[in-house]
């Protein structure tokens, strides 16, 4: 039996009895409706996730003083690492290391023409901090020299008082635990920056000056960094320069505790975790998928006993076993590719309704919609492994003779 006979074969069988064909493919159709949306879904929550780390540095560490650790199945207490500039040095040595950025941050009171507020003032190294410097919107960058010039963020200068601030005016800033206060000079206004998580501080309400400048307004003996930032040269490498990072410090610091942070690690986790979630949600779509597929079994049984007087005639002609075989699992492999192209046209309309009119994140991709039409072919051509077979083993005399 040539190729062509058996698709018009199959094209009868279908046109005969198009309700039957319906309800055979309306199972397959909604199984990969499910599939693809469930898969978009998880789709859409892996870019949202994307989207919300955009704008992050990747490429930097950060280590904090401080940690827990376990010993034993026991908590064990460290005293907190304070970190200056022995910390700063050794670190730079370290390799895969580009720029060391120690910061100090403390909350202070600015006071500006009577209208007091509470504010975040970090203390910075002018020199290596080139992401702050380039994002000068007004004005200039603090240079290593000044003691009373400040860099404020863009929602201070245009938000945070009843009027906008610009280079060149004075504001006083308090430090509440001492009671000092000292007059600084505003010489640059950052460029707003798109906050678009919720790890960090928000430049865009922060007061930067430099560590000598911070340093007189503590007034403390002990005048230790808060935290460093460490880019590294090499994004793919942050993990191994980690690492490496934390040799030098535990020889600085062998009883205190301080903690090194990659937000990459995290946002790998985190993109883990929702691969896990999205295919988790297809395989709840590939159930019904199944239950489609239990149908198609039920369906292409039907079709035998209905056909076996046919499927006698064609063993009279000289029609082979194989030949019955693939009639019908063409019947059924066809069915699935049908219902299937229905199914994840239909899936993509609707998950971009649901995420046009809910404002829920979904995304669909090609990979949700070759995975939703290989699923709905496959399950087809399997359940009609079966049914097949039975035909093509049916005695022709005894299929003859069948009312």
């Amino acid at each position: 039996m040539k190729l062509i006979d058996a698709f018009e074969q199959v094209s009868l069988s279908f046109s005969s009895n198009k309700f039957k064909t319906l309800m055979s493919s309306l199972g397959i159709i909604i199984g990969v409706i499910a599939i693809v949306v469930m898969l978009s879904v998880g789709e859409g929550l892996q870019e949202g996730v994307g989207r919300a780390f955009v704008g992050l540095n990747l490429d930097v560490i950060t280590i904090y003083p401080g940690g827990s650790s376990f010993e034993g199945g026991k908590f064990v207490y460290q005293k907190p690492a304070e970190f200056d500039d022995k910390d700063v040095h050794a670190l730079e040595n370290t390799v895969g290391v580009k720029i060391v950025s120690p910061r100090v941050s403390s909350g202070m009171s600015v006071n500006l023409r009577g209208e007091e507020r509470s504010v975040s003032v970090i203390a910075v190294m002018p020199a290596k901090e080139p992401e702050l410097s380039d994002s000068i919107d007004k004005g200039r960058f603090l240079m290593e020299s000044d003691r009373s010039a400040i860099v404020i963020g863009s929602d201070i200068a245009n938000k945070m008082f009843k009027m906008p601030l610009n280079p060149g005016m004075r504001m006083s800033i308090k430090n509440k635990n001492n009671d000092l206060s000292r007059e600084f000079t505003i010489v640059g206004i950052l460029k707003e920056k798109e906050q678009t998580s919720a790890f960090g501080g928000n430049s865009n309400m922060e007061i930067f000056t430099t560590h000598q400048a911070l340093k007189d307004l503590l007034d403390v003996k002990n005048y230790s960094y808060s935290y460093i930032l460490v880019t590294v040269e090499d994004q793919s490498q942050i993990e191994n320069t980690a690492k490496r990072l934390e040799d030098p410090l535990r020889r600085l610091h062998k009883d205190e505790a301080f903690t090194i942070f990659m937000m990459k690690s995290i946002l790998e986790q985190i993109g883990q975790l929702l691969t896990m979630i999205k295919f988790a949600l297809g395989g709840i779509g590939a159930i019904s998928l199944a239950v489609g597929g239990i149908g198609i079994v039920n369906v292409m049984m039907l079709t035998v006993t209905e056909r076996i007087k046919e499927i006698g005639v064609m063993k009279a002609v000289g029609a082979t076993r194989e030949n019955i075989q693939m009639v019908f699992m063409l019947e059924s492999g066809l069915l699935g590719l049908v219902s299937g192209l229905i199914g994840i046209t239909m899936g993509a309309v609707i998950s971009i309704l649901i995420s046009t009119l809910g404002a829920f994140p979904i995304a669909v991709t090609w990979t949700s919609l070759v995975i939703g039409l290989l699923f709905g072919v496959i399950t087809t051509t399997i359940a009609g492994v079966y049914p097949a077979s039975k035909a093509a083993r049916l005695d022709p005399v005894e299929a003859l003779r069948a009312e």
